[in-house]
């Protein structure tokens, strides 16, 4: 773990190769499949910022499109959320667990990425065998969510990197930019008379039941192809 967090200590910048060796040698450190980190907290969910994967961007996705998994819970608390068996925890996070699982994942530890008190995002770590960290792991990803806490601030704020929906080079997956999502939680808002918070579910549940992608949904409610009043 040493030489993740030298690794990182290096690249302030925002340089993707740099992100995604580092992630994969902190994969490998914390015995995991894949390591990602987002900035942002509460029920509109985190953007990621840093690591790299296909499955880990997968994971992600779920949490935000189902509103429930262990990073949204770590989210919401500021402490760490360790579920090594995703099937025994499905009772827990019943839309996600079976989801996740069907993308091969079967643990998940979420990290909160805090400053003193004040948690700013979360860093999630998955693997598609269950179990829980080997010893020493859980230490090691304190400290990595330490690093990436301090990288990511240095980078700026998820929300000032942002200019003209463009997302910054540095961050991991750039399909995960959520910009339009809140843009229709916001017409979704006006058209049922709701609260966002309550229009952001309505998204979500609509997603969930069409067994679409919460960005598909979003678009088409932008671009006024559907509206929730009709629907």
């Amino acid at each position: 773990m040493t030489t993740v967090l030298a690794m990182l200590d290096r690249n302030t910048g925002q340089s993707p190769g740099d992100d995604r060796a580092a992630a994969a040698a902190a994969a490998e450190a914390l015995g995991v499949d894949g390591v990602t980190a987002g900035i942002g907290t509460g029920p509109s969910g985190s953007v990621l910022a840093w690591g790299s994967g296909a499955v880990s961007a997968q994971v992600d996705h779920l949490q935000f499109t189902l509103g429930q998994g262990p990073g949204t819970d770590c989210a919401a608390t500021g402490l760490p959320v360790l579920a090594p068996d995703l099937l025994a925890a499905e009772s827990r996070w019943p839309a996600f667990s079976p989801a996740a699982g069907a993308l091969g994942v079967r643990a998940v530890f979420a990290f909160p990425l805090s400053i003193g008190a004040m948690s700013v995002g979360t860093m999630l770590a998955h693997r598609a065998v269950q179990g829980p960290l080997a010893d020493g792991a859980y230490t090691d990803a304190l400290s990595l969510a330490s690093a990436i806490t301090v990288v990511l601030i240095e980078r700026r704020s998820v929300r000032d990197g942002v200019q003209d929906g463009v997302v910054p080079a540095g961050w991991a997956a750039p399909e995960t930019y959520r910009a339009q999502v809140h843009q229709a939680t916001g017409m979704i808002s006006v058209q049922l008379g709701v609260g966002l918070a309550e229009a952001l579910v309505r998204l979500r549940a609509y997603s969930y039941g069409q067994d679409r992608p919460i960005a598909d949904v979003a678009a088409d409610v932008v671009a006024r192809k559907l509206r929730f009043n009709e629907s």
